[in-house]
């Protein structure tokens, strides 16, 4: 029992950065995945503001809809129409290719609690997007 374990560590949690709606953000990349049995959508973001966080990668985390049934309140649903500027004219294709060559204004929130509502450390905090606010550059 005197051996070391050592577990490859491969994902990637994001810092914590002050909360607020004045980040600049351009657009990654998209994954599926599954989370406590529901299909999320994670849309990657790296920060562009000039700042201590510049170049950073952040992810906003959506709700894939049950069986394809996308309504108004869906985060992704609105996230998505902000991006193209319209409502999908198929809710049965909202492709992530809306969210290329644009420039969005953020809203950032530091996630302080467990999913069990118990309190992390500082230093197990980390930020999310919570929400894309506009764009700024692609309309």
């Amino acid at each position: 029992m005197d051996k070391d374990l050592c577990f490859p560590c491969a994902s990637e949690i994001p810092a914590a950065i002050p909360d607020g709606e004045h980040y600049e953000l351009s657009f990654l990349g998209a994954e599926q995945a599954n989370y406590k049995g529901m299909q999320k959508i994670y849309l990657w973001f790296q920060i562009i503001t000039a700042g201590e966080s510049f170049g950073q990668k952040f992810y906003m985390a959506c709700n894939v809809a049950p069986k394809g049934k996308w309504t108004a309140s869906c985060k992704y649903w609105q996230t998505w129409v902000l991006a193209a500027g319209r409502r999908p004219t198929r809710t049965d294709r909202m492709s992530t290719a809306v969210f290329k060559n644009k420039v969005f204004r953020a809203r950032m929130r530091v996630v302080r609690k467990t999913a069990k509502q118990t309190i992390r450390t500082p230093a197990q905090q980390y930020s999310i997007i919570d929400e894309l606010l506009e764009i700024l550059v692609g309309r």
